[in-house]
């Protein structure tokens, strides 16, 4: 008889953590109605396009558009590599 072994779970990491080309599955947001309209939802895939220097705003590419959000709100987002 096989053993099972439960599935292996990817940690979350902050969407602003991504690097440019990488993405990810949202696993959980901020409660914002922007973000929502912006397509940004729980389970949508989401990928990294840019970054800007400091603090600067990310810019990513959500279904079949590109989004530029604020890095503070990137910090609250957390995604599933």
């Amino acid at each position: 008889m096989q053993a099972t072994h439960p599935p292996i779970s990817m940690p979350t990491v902050t969407l602003s953590t991504l690097l440019c080309g990488e993405e990810g599955t949202v696993e959980l947001l901020p409660d914002l109605s922007l973000l929502s309209s912006l397509g940004i939802r729980m389970g949508k895939r989401v990928k990294m396009i840019a970054k800007c220097l400091a603090n600067g705003p990310c810019i990513l590419h959500v279904g079949d558009r590109a989004i530029v959000i604020d890095r503070a709100v990137a910090e609250r987002i957390f995604i599933r590599k």
